[in-house]
């Protein structure tokens, strides 16, 4: 995948499965009932390539 950075710098990147879930995302405001519209922490865990 290409990843772009808001500087417009560019790089070549796959998903770091090797601690884990290489995507998570957690409630800023723990909710029984989230909505679409609610603020999550996302972490993604990337490994560039050449």
């Amino acid at each position: 995948m290409t990843l772009t950075l808001p500087d417009n710098r560019q790089f070549s990147v796959i998903f770091d499965r090797s601690n884990g879930a290489p995507i998570e995302a957690q409630q800023l405001m723990p909710f029984a009932y989230p909505d679409d519209s609610d603020h999550y922490l996302l972490t993604l865990r990337l490994l560039t390539v050449h």
